[in-house]
């Protein structure tokens, strides 16, 4: 698949060897698949998009799960992706107040020297 910013329906289908029903459906039934539209309605997948599409397909031809059980699997990885954020976040805050209190302290060094 080309690289570019956005896809058509067309191009998605061929590429996934998924017919454009079945992508509309997957649109309606998941949340996470929310591809842009034109002002006259067209779709345009992003990337993102695309990379989940091609998720879905796995999952559901390559490791025979069920419209359900994509679901899960995908806010299995929506909660995991949430609590690694968080740690994430976390640990910035942390290093934050540490180089802060770092800069102080250099900085209370220097005006004790001059």
């Amino acid at each position: 698949m080309i690289d570019k910013l956005f896809y058509t329906i067309q191009e998605v289908s061929e590429e996934l060897g998924v017919p454009y029903s079945t992508l509309r459906y997957w649109e309606k039934e998941i949340s996470r698949l929310k591809p842009r539209r034109t002002s006259t309605g067209i779709r345009r997948y992003s990337r993102e998009d695309v990379v989940l599409l091609k998720q879905i397909v796995y999952l559901s031809r390559d490791k025979g799960y069920t419209l359900d059980g994509v679901k899960r699997v995908l806010r299995t990885q929506e909660t995991k992706t949430d609590e690694v954020d968080m740690e994430v976040i976390s640990t910035l805050k942390n290093m934050k107040g540490f180089l802060l209190d770092l800069k102080t302290r250099l900085n209370s060094g220097r005006s004790e020297e001059e």
